[in-house]
């Protein structure tokens, strides 16, 4: 029987890209009582919770990089080589997101079971990458043509790039999307390395 390399590293992480998970009961976060009345010492813990809700922080990359791409966009529609490539680009970031956004996915399913996952931003999207979730051709493909791209012109590249700035987009989508479904609010504390989910009281959809 055949197992694939990254079947191996799901069973070794258990299927999220790290080991060190802990569960926990969820915090609820609301500020009023069931008769109006606000929770003592709640308003606090919901302001300094707002600057570790990870949905802001992939907000804030999401329009740093728009705004630092929307100059180069703009450039490359000028001409119709770095215009094909940057739609090549956009096309790749979106099919690449398809791989991530699965794996994102179910370690979300994990944080609302109660655990932690404890991992920096950048390791998680190293394991991912290690783990095998995205398959071996489009690695190749992808990797093909970037060697293509090279000899395509001096700003082919750039502009192919530039198609994968609006993928903190489609991760603050899915977050979205997650804290609607389940009523959860996806967190990260700087301090810890960690992302917990802490439970919004009505917030779900139902």
């Amino acid at each position: 029987m055949i197992t694939r390399i990254s079947d191996v590293i799901y069973g070794w992480l258990g299927w999220c890209p790290q080991t060190r998970t802990v569960s926990r009961q969820l915090p609820v976060l609301h500020d009023e009582t069931a008769d109006g009345s606000a929770v003592p010492g709640a308003g606090t813990f919901i302001r300094s919770g707002l600057s570790k809700r990870y949905r802001n922080q992939v907000l804030l990359w999401a329009v740093f990089f728009t705004l630092v791409s929307v100059p180069f966009v703009a450039y490359f529609q000028t001409a119709e080589l770095t215009r094909v490539m940057f739609s090549y680009g956009m096309i790749a970031g979106l099919g690449v997101f398809a791989f991530f956004g699965r794996w994102l996915w179910n370690s979300f399913q994990m944080l609302e079971k109660g655990m932690t996952i404890k991992t920096k931003p950048g390791e998680y999207i190293i394991l991912f990458l290690i783990a095998g979730a995205i398959p071996l051709s489009v690695v190749l493909i992808l990797a093909a043509l970037t060697v293509l791209l090279s000899f395509a012109g001096a700003w082919a590249f750039p502009a192919f790039a530039t198609g994968f700035a609006f993928i903190p987009w489609y991760v603050f989508t899915l977050i979205l999307l997650w804290e609607r479904r389940t009523g959860c609010i996806l967190m990260f504390d700087k301090k810890t390395n960690s992302f917990t989910a802490a439970r919004c009281s009505g917030n779900a959809l139902h």
